[in-house]
């Protein structure tokens, strides 16, 4: 009953913010200069060809358990608002990929990710803060930060994600109903960024970033 009514409140507090002055940021083509896209020994990146879409490739060469890295623009400021994405795994059931919001820097965000190989269990969709060195997911695999969905293997699938204080809603393939509500974002983290994030995978595809900001 209370995630219901935290996402009726959602969907009154999207409408009412539609209503008001809203402001838009449209990342579908991604200019480098004005983004932050960690490069290093192990993790690198390309524009390229996926699925018959040009989108860009996050790419890491040797897998790290503990390992996680985000691609954002650099002035973008978010604290509430709408995030719109397309992203595919193409390592399949290897994939760990998704969106980051409220980014500080690589080791300060909100993350929300997808695991295309547990589509349809509790743990296709994972909710955790970052704010450590080491990306520490085991101090977050209880079930209130997870959630059930039906994900493709290695295609592309829309998110949208809606992020209001303490609140998100998570929707999948443009369904009417959230796979995912929670409304315990960490209070510490309170603006940033957003963008996309690559976990301890070979690789992630991403494009279409849209970010309105209430």
């Amino acid at each position: 009953m209370k995630t219901c009514f935290t996402f009726l409140l959602l969907l009154i507090a999207g409408h009412s913010f539609a209503q008001q002055k809203t402001q838009p940021h449209n990342y579908t083509i991604i200019k480098l200069s004005e983004w932050i896209i960690p490069q290093t020994d192990t993790l690198n990146y390309a524009f390229d060809n996926y699925l018959g879409a040009k989108a860009l490739i996050l790419k890491r060469s040797i897998a790290n358990y503990k390992s996680a890295s985000v691609a954002y623009p650099k002035t973008l400021n978010f604290k509430d608002g709408v995030i719109e994405l397309d992203i595919a795994a193409p390592t399949g059931k290897a994939g760990y990929v998704g969106l980051a919001f409220r980014i500080k820097d690589q080791h300060h965000y909100e993350a929300l990710y997808f695991r295309p190989g547990s589509s349809g269990t509790i743990n296709a969709v994972q909710y955790m803060p970052e704010k450590k060195v080491e990306f520490n997911w085991w101090d977050y695999e209880a079930t209130k930060y997870q959630a059930k969905a039906t994900l493709p293997l290695t295609a592309w699938f829309h998110v949208k994600a809606i992020v209001k204080g303490r609140n998100i809603a998570v929707f999948v393939n443009n369904q009417p109903k959230p796979v995912m509500v929670y409304n315990e974002l960490d209070p510490d983290l309170k603006t940033g960024s957003a963008g996309f994030w690559l976990g301890n995978s070979s690789s992630g595809a991403y494009k279409n970033l849209t970010v309105q900001t209430f």
